[in-house]
């Protein structure tokens, strides 16, 4: 009976393809782009699934308790992680220069099969007065009373 024999290209072949998939599998990911520099806008939809435009300033978590000038009509985007399903909102409040023109939540699970998790609260406003104004928040549940140990968010904007 005669055995098949496996000639020695067969075996440089296999072990090749080996170490190439070992090698792709060992690098995934590791050739990305990394953390966007805070000098990088954002794109971020909006409600109309458009991408931001000029004078429309993106406000994230990122930038609590920072000074941002803006114009008057200027459209902002405030982004910040929410978990309403704990009991845990946003209370926000803004000053009269700026009108409130939309307000969302956006669960970061969309099956709605993750109990507990978190999303996205988004508000969109336009700068309508002059002078100093600001968006000022409070994380907390509505029926416990203020403690003083509760995350905050605070922002001055400066109309120009």
């Amino acid at each position: 009976m005669n055995k098949p024999v496996m000639r020695k290209g067969k075996y440089f072949a296999v072990a090749a393809i080996s170490i190439l998939c070992i090698a792709v599998i060992a690098t995934a990911g590791c050739t990305g782009k990394g953390q966007t520099p805070m000098t990088e806008k954002p794109t971020v939809p909006t409600p109309e699934g458009t991408a931001i435009q000029p004078g429309h300033l993106v406000i994230t978590e990122e930038q609590n308790n920072a000074t941002i000038p803006v114009k008057s009509g200027d459209q902002i985007t405030l982004m910040l992680p929410e978990n309403p399903t704990t009991g845990y909102t946003w209370n926000l409040t803004t000053t009269p220069g700026l009108n409130q023109t939309g307000d969302r939540y956006t669960p970061s699970d969309r099956t709605g099969t993750l109990v507990g998790s978190g999303g996205t609260h988004v508000w969109q406003m336009t700068v309508t007065g002059t002078g100093d104004q600001a968006i000022s928040g409070i994380y907390k549940r509505s029926w416990e009373p203020v403690t003083g140990n509760e995350t905050t968010f605070r922002v001055a904007l400066t109309v120009r």
